[in-house]
């Protein structure tokens, strides 16, 4: 009988004897008078037998707990014909009859489910032992048919593992459980699984579930099983909740061993020859002992013949023995399925590869990783199919598993496998927690990979080893980072890209934007603002490979090499045509010169440049023959005293070259014979400090030299006593400097001033103030500007042709990038370059005369701009009445034309006329040198909005606001054919390049298509939503552009009707768009916007390949170059800019260019200025 009917049946029972005993009690103790004999022993003994009663029932109701404490298992029974041992899988709830060995931690498992307070018990309770003592088998096929035999009210729930989504499973475990406080049991096998295949998020919300669910059901307990091994990393996983009071156990006793082996085999009527029990259970040790046992005897069952058998000695040895049993069987199955001649090849064969796909690694250890059969390849899951076959492998629900560990650390090819990709186990692993977190959080971007993690796991995808293929929910957790990360890196590039055109450093633009474009993305934005900084930048060489500051540079006098000196005691020269590589990168290396003595300061080249000389700080020369590279003399200049100390290591040669002079200590001024290098005279000034400078007149017939005192002395360089020239600085002299006719000398202090004076009179012409102490001085070979480095790291450049620089206010240029002191200046024999030499260990080359990227002269709007047929000439019309002609490539002060108000202009054909729409509705023609030519007959009335060249250059095509067009004969002859079909203004025409059509647009929204010869409407192409500002032929003929009010540009088949003729929408500007231009090959169309910006587009493509917004206000014209490597662009911002576009070859050429045109990658603090993040790593493709 079961509990439940047991219990109604005695309640009953002492029921109704409770109510019939109080029944007579008290008839019998109200009664008066004589009453029977049974009454009367009734009222007598009535208080004793409720008491009885009472005890009665109390007794039954702990004598029923005593029962549903102590369940009584339900007999079993083994099925006939079953193999009694489960092989490497652990026992089962169906295993308990064969279940042996583990009694007694059995019952003391059943106890502490029968707590004696049990609102105070810890519900969840953790066996924990190391990997194979059985702790699964001992929680299945012991606990558990404990619990839920016979007299037992507890109820047991399917076992769980963790897995991937703990959670989930726990959830689908216990779906539908009543909360009524009857016992329950929930299995959790394998808690490890939290660690190897769970993320922090999944096990925290796996504790916070396991909490909640033992809150919500009283009766509920949790028993879970965990490798002894994992303990440590519960606890640093925040799991100890877990793990609060476990059951350890440990390995099996022999006599438990004994009866492993033998009772379960009694129980399926097969026995042992004698003796051999004792021997398996001798043969058994180590962590693995059971699953290896296990499996072993599962072998010596099936080899004996099953029931009534004997198994014997010889089976034992044809198994194996229990060490030899599984690794023979996973042998046979991989020589079966590899073959007899199989050549595997050094790596693993495609056995262990795939075995190797069921492994991961946590920690040190090897650990059982699950895989859904799906995700393997045909060939590997024959494989998979093979190992389950041989029970060595489990598959359960489609999901492939090792059927116990001890295969890892057993059978020596997947040993080794395993240990010889240790860390690819472990970072897949990494990996797949990391997926599986994503996965979890429904895949939220804020748990995508980014920086190093995607940078590490798209290189770990490119060479991960066969057999640890990338599971299909990490490449896809990867391609969504990559995906995620290129488009912050791009949106991080167009901002910094956005700062960098508005940066006024252009050096430091370069640097940012090379920056942004390597570090982050090469976007299009990015690209063109580098290219658009390297237009702006007057850096064009740069070299660094020095070991310490560079002291001195000096240019050959005919200008073919380049010298410089270092601290690091060497003198380098360089070939200008191989100092700056150019697109390509190539560099030609220099001739490297050791100098003997202690840091070089100075150092010069003889006028024929034959010789170079360098002077060191220790007082020592050096001159070396240019042609061979041999030093050809080595000179030591004396201290006053016979003594030692620092020289100031000024030094210069005659302008014939006959004579070398340098400045030693105590004021004296040595001078050399360059024929023999002996000694040709001594230059002293009286009472005077160290000459840190000295200077040959370009006659040669004077020195000058200046230092500490601040006095600047000139001597004749015969011989004789100085002269004072001039006022004293107010601090020490560091850089004289003649100018190239001699008639001023130029003299820089530490006072922050440079003086120009007049040698013969002393008087002062000019003095110049600068912002630090000045340590150079050059004066450009024609005499009209005038070069310093400072030691605030700048170059500043005075222009002194005009006065402009006059009382020290203003200077034509600044030259910034380097980073610290400039101790060097020198310009090229032809004026264009100019080196700078810096203590940050650098060496620039600039153009400081470079031609303008802005064209500045307009006074209003510039409405167009028009580039010249032969690329000369450069025009643009402007709301200030002109129009101006500049002049390239120098584009100096341009050319004005007072045209009166104009807007549209046009270039014939062959760039001898200007056509130029005015406001008056007349179209006027110039010629190309400026002069007027001739004003167009039959002038519109209003406005010409719009003029156009036939290609033949014979007529011209003329667009007002009147609604009409007008098809003119250049030279002035015959009528004018007037063109009627817009409803409103007429903003655009275009002539297609055979001549026989012309395009013409209009704020009525539409594009109309004529016969030039017969002025026939041939079709109108709709689509716009806003008027059409331009309309423009490609070169060939095939495509029609279109720029509107509505933000877009569109691209039209000419010869097609209807929607068919709308091919392409290009959109991306922020503002209506004011005008495009086909590049001249026509594989590019440009197009400006009221968004201040340019933008490049791939027709083929219709996608947009580059971005620049330079100008402060609307963009009106743009116009390509004839050769297509520049646009000019006019802006209301009243400047016209030149653009160079990004080239089509790809990105490759331009970095290189700015790779060697960047001084010091950026730092931190220009960084924030440009809002650049610190550098991101970058996601290596695969492969």
């Amino acid at each position: 009988m079961q509990r439940r009917p047991l219990a109604l049946v005695l309640d009953v029972l002492l029921m109704l004897v409770g109510a019939l005993l109080g029944i007579a009690t008290n008839y019998a103790t109200n009664v008066e008078g004589e009453v029977p004999l049974p009454l009367r022993l009734l009222r007598q003994w009535s208080i004793p037998l409720v008491g009885i009663g009472l005890l009665a029932l109390v007794g039954g109701q702990l004598w029923l707990r005593w029962l549903e404490r102590r369940p009584v298992a339900a007999p079993v029974t083994w099925t006939a014909g079953q193999p009694p041992y489960p092989g490497l899988e652990a026992f089962g709830e169906e295993d308990a009859a064969v279940f042996f060995g583990r009694e007694r931690e059995t019952a003391a498992l059943v106890a502490r489910l029968h707590p004696a307070a049990p609102a105070r018990a810890n519900r969840f309770v953790t066996v924990v032992g190391p990997s194979g003592s059985g702790k699964s088998s001992l929680v299945r096929a012991g606990l558990l048919p404990a619990l839920t035999g016979r007299r037992s009210r507890w109820t047991a729930y399917p076992a769980i593992t963790p897995g991937t989504d703990p959670v989930g499973a726990l959830r689908r475990a216990l779906d539908g459980a009543v909360a009524d406080g009857r016992p329950r049991v929930l299995v959790v096998d394998q808690l490890e699984e939290l660690l190897t295949l769970s993320g922090p998020r999944e096990r925290a919300a796996f504790v916070a579930a396991v909490r909640r669910e033992l809150a919500r059901q009283p009766g509920l307990w949790l028993v879970g099983t965990l490798r002894s091994d994992f303990l440590t990393g519960f606890l640093e996983a925040e799991l100890a909740f877990l793990v609060r009071d476990p059951v350890v156990i440990g390995a099996l006793e022999r006599e438990a061993l004994h009866e492993v082996v033998a009772r379960p085999a009694a129980a399926a009527g097969v026995s042992f020859e004698a003796g051999l029990v004792s021997r398996i259970v001798d043969d058994c040790g180590g962590g693995d002992a059971l699953p290896l046992l296990a499996f072993t005897l599962q072998e010596l069952y099936r080899l004996a013949g099953g029931p009534g058998s004997v198994i014997g000695y010889a089976h034992y040895r044809e198994a194996g023995g229990v060490a030899g049993a599984l690794v023979g069987q996973a042998d046979r199955i991989r020589a079966e399925l590899l073959g007899p001649d199989a050549d595997t090849g050094p790596g693993p064969d495609p056995v262990v590869r795939t075995l190797l796909r069921l492994v991961t690694v946590r920690g040190e250890e090897p650990v059982r990783r699950r895989v859904p059969r799906s995700e393997l390849t045909a060939p590997e899951r024959e494989i998979a199919d093979a190992f389950v076959a041989g029970r060595l492998l489990t598959s359960d629900a489609g999901v492939l598993d090792l059927a116990h560990e001890a295969l890892l650390r057993r059978w020596p090819p997947l040993r080794r496998a395993v240990a010889g990709h240790v860390d690819e186990l472990r970072q897949r692993g990494e990996w797949e927690r990391w997926a599986q977190e994503w996965e979890f959080a429904g895949r939220g971007d804020a748990f995508l990979l980014t920086g190093e993690r995607l940078a590490a796991a798209r290189a770990w995808q490119g060479r991960a080893p066969a057999g640890l293929e990338v599971p299909a929910l990490v490449a896809e957790y990867v391609e969504r980072s990559t995906r995620a990360d290129g488009a912050a890196r791009a949106r991080t590039a167009d901002a910094v890209a956005a700062r960098v055109l508005e940066s006024r450093e252009p050096e430091t633009a370069v640097a940012v934007a090379l920056a942004a474009v390597t570090e982050w993305a090469p976007t299009p934005a990015a690209l063109q603002a580098l290219r658009t900084a390297l237009d702006g930048s007057l850096l064009r060489a740069v070299r660094g490979d020095f070991g310490a500051a560079v002291t001195g540079t000096a240019w050959s006098p005919d200008g073919s090499r380049l010298a410089a000196c270092a601290g690091d005691g060497r003198v380098r020269v360089w070939r200008t045509d191989g100092l700056d590589g150019g697109p390509d990168g190539g560099r030609a290396e220099p001739v490297v010169l050791d100098v003997p003595g202690e840091w070089p300061r100075t150092v010069v080249w003889s006028p024929d440049g034959a010789l170079l000389a360098c002077a060191t700080r220790d007082a020592r020369l050096a001159v070396w023959d240019t042609a061979t590279w041999r030093r050809v003399a080595g000179l030591r200049l004396p201290f006053p005293g016979g003594g030692h100390g620092e020289a100031p290591g000024a030094l210069a040669f005659s302008p014939d070259g006959r004579r070398l002079v340098s400045a030693g200590a105590g004021g004296e001024l040595r001078l050399w014979d360059t024929a023999s290098f002996t000694p040709a005279g001594a230059l002293r000034a009286p009472a005077a400090g160290t000459p840190w400078s000295a200077a040959w007149s370009p006659d040669g017939g004077r020195i000058a030299a200046a230092g500490e005192d601040g006095t600047v002395r000139v001597w004749p360089a015969a011989g004789g006593e100085p002269v004072p020239c001039g006022p004293a600085h107010g601090d020490a002299v560091t850089a004289l400097a003649w100018s190239p006719d001699g008639a001023l000398l130029a003299s820089a202090s530490a006072d922050r001033t440079v003086v120009l004076r007049e040698p013969g009179t002393s008087r002062v012409v000019r003095a110049l103030s600068s912002m630090d102490g000045i340590d150079c001085l050059a004066w450009s070979p024609d005499g009209t500007r005038l070069a310093a480095g400072d030691r605030h790291r700048n170059v500043r450049i005075w222009d002194l042709r005009d006065g402009a620089a006059a009382d020290g206010e203003a200077a034509a240029l600044w030259l910034t990038g380097h980073l610290d002191a400039v101790h060097a200046v020198a310009w090229t024999p032809d004026g264009r370059r100019l080196a700078t030499a810096s203590r940050d260990r650098t060496l620039a080359v600039w153009e400081p005369a470079a031609p303008p990227s802005v064209l500045r002269g307009h006074t209003e709007s510039v409405w167009q701009v028009a580039w010249s047929p032969d690329g000369g000439r450069v025009a643009s019309s402007s709301e200030d009445g002109t129009v101006r002609l500049w002049r390239a490539p120098e584009f100096g002060p341009p050319q004005v034309l007072a045209t009166g108000q104009c807007g549209d202009l046009a270039w014939s054909p062959d760039g001898s006329l200007l056509a130029v729409g005015r406001h008056d509705g007349v179209a006027a023609l110039w010629h190309g040198d400026g002069s007027p030519a001739a004003e167009l007959p039959g002038g519109h009335g209003a406005w010409v909005s719009s003029v156009c060249w036939s290609p033949d250059g014979t007529r011209v095509a003329t667009a007002a606001r009147d609604g009409l067009v007008h098809l003119r004969d250049a030279a002035g002859r015959g009528p004018t054919r007037v063109l009627r079909g817009h409803g409103d203004w007429v903003t655009g025409t275009s002539w297609s390049p055979d001549g026989g059509r012309l395009a013409t647009c209009g704020t009525d929204r539409t594009v109309i298509v004529w016969d030039t010869a017969t002025g026939e409407r041939l079709r109108t192409l709709e689509g716009h939503e806003d008027q059409v500002w331009e309309v423009a032929w490609s070169p060939d003929g095939r495509l029609l552009a279109t720029a509107s009010r509505d933000r877009t540009v569109r691209l039209w088949d000419p010869d097609a009707d209807g929607p068919a003729a709308a091919l392409a929408l290009l959109a991306g500007h922020e503002d209506r768009v004011q005008d495009i231009a086909w590049s001249p090959d026509g594989t590019r169309l440009a197009s400006v916007s009221r968004d201040r910006t340019l933008r490049l587009w791939d027709p083929a493509a219709a996608a947009p390949v580059a971005v620049a917004g330079l100008h402060a206000d609307w963009v009106n014209g743009v116009a390509w170059a004839p050769g297509g490597g520049r646009i000019a662009t006019s802006s209301r911002d009243r400047t016209v800019r030149l653009w160079t576009p990004v080239p089509r070859d790809g990105a490759g050429p331009l970095l290189r260019l700015a790779a060697g045109r960047v001084l010091h990658p950026p730092t931190p603090e220009q960084r924030r200025a440009h809002q650049l993040p610190p550098p991101a790593p970058v996601p290596r493709p695969r492969g």
